[in-house]
């Protein structure tokens, strides 16, 4: 039996990790969809989808399943072009909601690569929803111009808002529970930092180093 399972789809961060399981053998398989599928441009053409298709196809070349061997797809609508190919090459399916293994290891998978981009791995441990919309945002804006780069700008959600206008003021910081948001250590109690403050569905507020300050922020 294969499994098919995907993490980060609703992560404004980064692309889209798509895994292939197979239990009985503890083979894996996965891949990212490259967050330039969801800009602007590809978004409302949904390439995101076709570029499932491609990296479950180069999985089954690694894992060889027959045609008779029942393959599990989450029920996602990341999947939706995956289930017309997988019918159309006379493969065996069912859509079911994926746990277990599958689950566990598409998830560390797609925090693995969130780090790589520089997601602070504290955030995602201990911040319960890491990858909220909003709480996602927070760090974006600690960073703009180099971090947006890294979204799904082509969320109908992200349009909404995406002429936002932060401000930057000064403090000092009092409590010893906050990192900050563009190196990702955390900051000294008594430290000047910088505070970033927009508004989103709610008053957001980011702190950085003094040192750490985000220049010449670009908004697009």
């Amino acid at each position: 039996m294969l499994q098919i399972d995907d993490s980060g789809s609703g992560s404004f961060v980064g692309g889209t990790c798509i895994g292939v399981y197979r239990p009985e053998t503890n083979e894996y398989y996965f891949d990212i969809i490259p967050v330039e599928l969801y800009n602007r441009e590809n978004f409302g053409s949904k390439k995101y989808l076709d570029e499932v298709v491609k990296i479950v196809y180069a999985a089954f070349r690694a894992l060889r399943p027959a045609k008779s061997e029942m393959i599990e797809v989450c029920r996602g609508y990341m999947f939706d072009r995956l289930k017309t190919w997988l019918s159309a090459n006379g493969y065996l399916w069912y859509s079911t909601q994926i746990t277990g293994r599958i689950q566990e290891i598409v998830e560390k998978c797609f925090e693995l690569y969130a780090e790589k981009l520089g997601l602070p791995g504290q955030y995602i441990k201990y911040t319960k929803y890491p990858f909220h919309f909003h709480k996602l945002l927070r760090w974006v804006y600690a960073d703009y111009d180099n971090r947006i780069k890294l979204c799904k700008v082509g969320w109908k959600c992200w349009q909404k808002i995406s002429d936002l206008s932060p401000d930057i003021s000064g403090a000092c910081m009092c409590s010893s529970s906050f990192i900050c948001m563009k190196c990702g250590r955390y900051i000294k109690p008594g430290s000047e930092v910088s505070v970033i403050r927009f508004v989103s569905n709610r008053e957001n507020y980011v702190y950085i180093h003094k040192r750490c300050q985000a220049h010449n922020m670009t908004l697009i």
